[in-house]
Formats: structure tokens, C-alpha cells, sequence
């Protein structure tokens, strides 16, 4: 069936995501199955699974099993969750258990809500018609990628997945994992936006971390994939007590964005020649160039210009001296394009919230 989810572009008939595909807003106001975790009835999607939520939740199992954690930052907390489910020591594999078993039943509650879509959730979703919850209960399968998705903690989602829809007697999507997903976004870009035989400069800004690496494109296929060094994101903040302060950590977030890029255009240049278009992943919905403003650490961005691949493109040439060229993609829409031969799938990224890309969107 037609994707209700997909918009086109007026200018190249470029197809594109808004922020109504998001499933962050989705309330569970009635579960599809009770006795696996009621408490999250009533609760945003974001509200019951999400990285901030899931490290709350292994700061206060951990205390229980008398495991000190206090000195390790949040960001470092998913990656010990998973890496303790093999451990040595009882306490940590048990304390892991417990919290992944919690997140898997709810990974699954919220699953099993879309497929079978009923009419007190489809109330809840104002922005969703009867054809979006159609599209849901139609699609087949569910790529889960992103750091809460890889290794074992996958596969344990996966098996709590299969079991919540085993007892609801639903037939349940066909969920792929895929482990090394950390620059599945940006192999996404360059398998399809890059054009054969050149060199480009891909990068994924995230909220919490931009990675970067320079990939060759040869006969049609990925030849070569350099990494540089991560970088942390910053001026991530999304909230502002005035439209003053928005426009001030704007033009900060911008600063450090330019800079990032063009030290990482110069890196390239030192070993490869780079094309002049650099390929951007970025956790915003994106328009042919544009923004968007509602959410999320980046939308403060435009508070400087909505098309903000524009103004990327006007500094960065400044900067570097050359006809610099710039395309801005949703980065879940990245990663989705790496998919985009797995029919009626969707690929849903677990980081800071869920993330959503569909494979069959058609980008030129």
C-alpha cells in the first residue's frame, strides 16, 4: 500500500519524512496486552523506552544489586548494560537481565500497539489517520538499528519481541538486527547519493555524538571507508528562556558544526581528493535543505535560516575556499536508505529516542 508517511518535494520530486512519522509522540493509551508491564499505560512511547529512561533504570537496579556505577557518565551506561550480560559477576549479569527483560516486554508492548492499532491508541494519534495505522499493521519487517539495538542486547529484544506478540496471538514483524550499525547512516548516504568513482566526505550529527569518516565509491559499490575520530555533539540545548538565547546557542551549535566539518574536509584532502558535495546526516526532519524547528537540538538552527544547507554551504565555501555543496538528510532516513532493497520494512533506531526511516522512500 501507498507509504501516508512520505511527502514530495514541489522542486525534484524528491520524497521526504515530517515529523509526523514520529513514534516518540505516540501514547500508549490502552495496552494490547496486559500483565507484562501495565505501568507504562498512558505513557508516551518516549516516556517507556528510550536511552535516558533505560540509564534512570540501570542507576536504580544497579543500587540493588550493590553495584557502584556513580562514577561513570550516562552516555557509557548502555555500553556496560550490554558488555554485563556476559559478565564474570553474577550481580552485573543479573542486574542486566532484569533491566533488559523490562525494556524488551516494553520494546515489544509498544510494537505489538502499532500492529494491532486499536481505536483507543488510533484517538490518541491526532495527527494519524486510519491509512497510517493501516501502514503500520501492513509492513512485514522491523530493522532495528543503534546502540541499544546491537549485540546481545538485540538479540534479547528480539526474543521478548517474538514472545509478547507469541502471547497476544498476533503475528509478529520479522525483526533484523543489524550489529555493527554505527555508520549505518552514513553508508546509507553514500550507497545512494554518492556517484561512482569519486571520493566524499559523509558525516552523521547525532545528539550525542558526530561521526565522521571519507568513503570511495567505485563500480557502483562502497570501496573504501576511512574513519576520522569522533566528536562529541555540543550546544545541544533545545529549550530557551527567550528568542534572544535561542538565536545566541544557534549561532554557537553553527560555529562548531562549520568548524568540525571544514577541519574534516582538510583531514580528507591531506590523503584523498574529496568531492566538493559533503553528505550530511543529522537528527532533524529535512526538506530540500531546510530545517525543521519544532524539536531536538538542532532545530534551534533555524533561528538562523531555515534553509539551513544554504547557509552550510555559503560559510563552508568561504571557509574552504571552493564550490562547496551540501545535502542534508534525516538520519534515520539515512540508515533506512542502506535497506532500501528489503521491501515493506521500516527501520527504526534506538538511541536518545526511536528514530524512524522508511526503506521505500525514493531520494534522488
Amino acid at each position: 500500500m501507498k507509504n501516508p508517511f512520505l511527502s514530495v518535494s514541489d522542486v525534484d520530486q524528491t520524497e521526504y519524512l515530517t515529523s509526523r512519522c514520529s513514534l516518540n509522540r505516540a501514547v500508549i493509551k490502552k495496552l494490547p496486552l496486559y500483565g507484562i508491564d501495565d505501568e507504562i499505560e498512558g505513557m508516551t512511547f518516549n516516556e517507556a523506552f528510550s536511552t535516558p529512561v533505560i540509564v534512570a533504570c540501570i542507576r536504580r537496579i544497579s543500587r540493588r544489586y550493590g553495584i557502584d556505577l556513580i562514577e561513570e557518565p550516562d552516555y557509557r551506561l548502555p555500553q556496560i548494560l550490554n558488555e554485563s550480560l556476559n559478565s564474570d559477576d553474577a550481580r552485573y549479569r543479573q542486574m542486566a537481565a532484569r533491566v533488559v527483560k523490562q525494556f524488551g516486554n516494553r520494546l515489544g508492548l509498544l510494537l505489538l500497539t502499532l500492529k494491532k492499532g486499536e481505536k483507543e491508541n488510533r484517538l490518541a494519534r491526532d495527527d494519524w489517520d486510519d491509512a497510517c495505522w493501516e501502514y503500520w499493521r501492513s509492513l512485514k519487517t522491523v530493522i532495528l538499528t543503534g546502540g541499544l539495538a546491537s549485540a546481545m542486547m538485540g538479540r534479547r529484544f528480539k526474543e521478548d519481541i517474538q514472545t509478547i506478540f507469541d502471547m497476544a496471538g498476533e503475528k509478529p514483524y520479522h525483526i533484523m538486527l543489524f550489529d555493527n550499525g554505527t555508520y549505518i547512516g552514513m553508508m546509507g548516504l553514500a550507497q545512494k547519493l554518492m556517484k561512482d568513482d569519486t571520493t566524499s566526505l559523509v558525516l552523521d550529527f547525532g545528539h550525542t555524538g558526530i561521526k565522521r569518516a571519507v568513503i570511495k565509491k567505485s563500480g557502483g559499490e562502497l570501496a573504501e571507508f576511512t574513519a576520522q575520530e569522533s566528536l562529541p555533539s555540543l550546544h545541544m540545548k533545545s529549550h530557551f528562556d527567550s528568542e534572544e538565547e535561542k538565536r545566541r546557542e544557534a549561532i554557537e551549535l553553527h560555529r562548531y558544526i562549520v568548524n568540525t566539518i571544514a577541519a574534516s574536509f582538510r583531514v580528507a584532502a591531506d590523503s584523498a581528493a574529496p568531492d566538493d558535495t559533503i553528505l550530511i546526516s543529522i537528527a532533524n526532519y529535512t526538506h530540500n535543505g531546510t530545517l525543521n524547528g519544532e524539536r531536538g537540538g538542532y532545530a534551534k538552527l533555524c533561528a538562523i535560516n531555515p534553509d539551513y544547507a544554504a547557509v552550510l554551504e555559503d560559510d563552508l565555501s568561504g571557509e574552504l575556499h571552493r564550490d562547496i555543496k551540501v545535502r542534508l538528510v534525516h538520519d534515520s532516513t539515512a540508515s533506512a536508505l542502506y535497506f532500501a532493497d528489503v521491501t515493506q520494512s521500516v527501520c527504526i533506531t534506538l538511541g536518545t529516542g526511536f528514530g524512524v526511516g522508511f526503506t521505500d522512500i525514493k531520494i534522488k
